[in-house]
């Protein structure tokens, strides 16, 4: 891809009523989504299903929509979860797997597995939220050098929370009965093909406190991009900012995992699809995250579904594509974060 076409690309992302067509691929990606499968629906047949009781309304609205829902959902979070934190701590590396909010959301929900069951999910959920907050406070009060978070230190440190609670999350597995053990190696593995009504109801309400938190935060995001020195001189109390910030984004991110599992490099890569293509300005970056990250996890999980004869863990198509796709535009962002 040519630096000229990437350049009238931009461009054409730059026009309010391009940038509002770019807001609706999720719902493109949505109607696709509920489309295709082992048991193909026209779209124009979706709408007429809903009122029918059919076998097609029973593989839509029991089946589809409430994985398509949760895909949007995780990824929307995920998208700008990782994009808040690598903008406020300035750092292109982190998200909310560097910095253990993931490693420890997830321990979270497999303690309460292992402690009450499965059938218990409405304590996952807070024991998730607990867990996560606990792995950022770690990460942050490691990283921090002379009152200040050295990126490098915050990466190294998040590596080593997030590692603790994998140990942690390995010694549950081994310590319980061998029933709840296959349900917390089902769930660690990252997957959507057991997802239900339940499950969306219970991680939505947090998930959305988690998105509209950041969107409302995105004017001090920007601030805080600018440097601490800069974001003080406008009134801003950066250490509160910011742990808000921080806080919002370990919500949305705890929200889903606790339900969907680990599915890796979302919120990693999410962001930076969205600044090769945005730009940086956390005023757009933010919202155009939330549409890249719900339209790259229904992609992904479209594909987990339909390009085998059998279904594949979601986590392991994001591997496959976040991995190569990061190192490309790793090396075409390199020049902006200097």
């Amino acid at each position: 891809m040519s630096v000229e076409f990437i350049h009238v690309f931009r461009k054409i992302l730059d026009s309010q009523k391009y940038r509002f067509g770019f807001i609706l691929l999720p719902l493109l990606m949505f109607l696709v989504y509920l489309s295709l499968g082992k048991y193909a629906i026209s779209p124009s047949e979706i709408p007429s299903i809903f009122l029918e009781d059919t076998i097609e309304h029973t593989i839509i609205f029991n089946v589809r929509l409430p994985r398509a829902i949760e895909a949007m959902l995780f990824g929307a979070c995920m998208g700008i979860s990782g994009a808040a934190l690598q903008t406020v701590l300035r750092n292109p590396l982190v998200s909310p797997y560097i910095l253990g909010i993931s490693s420890g959301a997830a321990f979270g929900a497999a303690l309460s597995i292992a402690l009450l069951g499965a059938g218990y999910i409405f304590l996952i959920q807070p024991s998730a939220i607990l867990f996560a907050l606990i792995a950022i406070a770690i990460t942050m009060s490691l990283s921090k050098f002379r009152g200040q978070f050295l990126p490098t230190s915050l990466v190294l440190a998040g590596i080593v929370v997030s590692a603790l609670f994998s140990g942690l999350l390995s010694l549950i597995q081994i310590l319980v009965e061998p029933e709840k053990t296959q349900t917390i190696v089902a769930w660690i593995i990252g997957r959507l093909y057991t997802v239900t009504w339940r499950d969306v109801t219970t991680s939505a309400p947090l998930a959305i406190v988690g998105i509209l938190g950041l969107l409302i935060f995105r004017w001090r995001i920007f601030a805080l991009s600018m440097g601490d020195e800069e974001a003080k001189s406008l009134g801003i109390n950066v250490g509160r900012e910011r742990m808000l910030i921080i806080l919002f984004a370990s919500i949305a991110t705890a929200s889903v995992v606790s339900v969907t599992g680990i599915i890796g490099w979302v919120c990693l890569i999410s962001p930076h699809i969205t600044r090769f293509l945005v730009g940086s300005d956390p005023k757009v970056l933010l919202p155009a995250s939330i549409s890249v990250g719900a339209s790259f996890m229904l992609a992904a999980d479209l594909l987990s579904r339909t390009v085998w004869t059998f279904e594949i863990p979601v986590g392991i198509i994001t591997t496959l594509i976040g991995a190569p796709m990061f190192l490309y535009l790793m090396r075409r962002a390199a020049h902006e974060w200097g």
